[in-house]
């Protein structure tokens, strides 16, 4: 399928961003985990190799939950650790990512991997934090943090990713 619109519509950039997308759940369902997060994506990329869009970046999504265990409280792409995952979900963004730096070396494909923190915006997951706590807010109801509190979390409001 995706060959056929490739060639259907000349296509010669693509911005890959489905995955299936959940910390808790990909504890629950790993299989679903690996079909579309990494299945998917090494046939993303074959298709970029076979279609020869080797000379613009595939642009896909990665993922914030690939610093997983790291102590760091800052994140950089050239120094933070990302060996140690702490989740399903995030072992799959970081191999789609180890997979990307291979397809470059072996088939010359080029990509670029977004580290999204944590995207909301209309129509957004309902088991996130900002849906819950807008939900909370509007409803005068009172707002549960874990740990005291004291946890520190990026958003990134939807808009911002496609400005940029």
């Amino acid at each position: 399928v995706l060959s056929n619109v490739i060639q259907r519509f000349d296509i010669d950039r693509v911005i890959h961003l489905a995955a299936q997308v959940g910390v808790r759940f990909s504890v629950e369902s790993p299989h679903s985990y690996t079909k579309n997060n990494i299945d998917c994506f090494v046939s993303v990329l074959e298709q970029f190799k076979k279609q020869g869009l080797n000379t613009k970046p595939l642009v896909y999504a990665s993922s914030s939950s690939v610093y997983g265990y790291n102590s760091e409280s800052a994140f950089s792409e050239d120094t933070s650790e990302v060996n140690r995952p702490a989740s399903l979900y995030a072992a799959t963004k970081r191999s789609d990512e180890l997979i990307a730096s291979t397809y470059h070396h072996i088939h010359n494909v080029t990509s670029i991997g977004l580290r999204f923190f944590t995207v909301y915006g209309p129509w957004g997951r309902p088991d996130m934090s900002p849906m819950i706590f807008g939900h909370q807010i509007q409803n005068n109801d009172t707002i549960k943090l874990s740990n005291y509190g004291k946890n520190i979390r990026d958003f990134t409001w939807l808009n911002l990713l496609s400005m940029a």
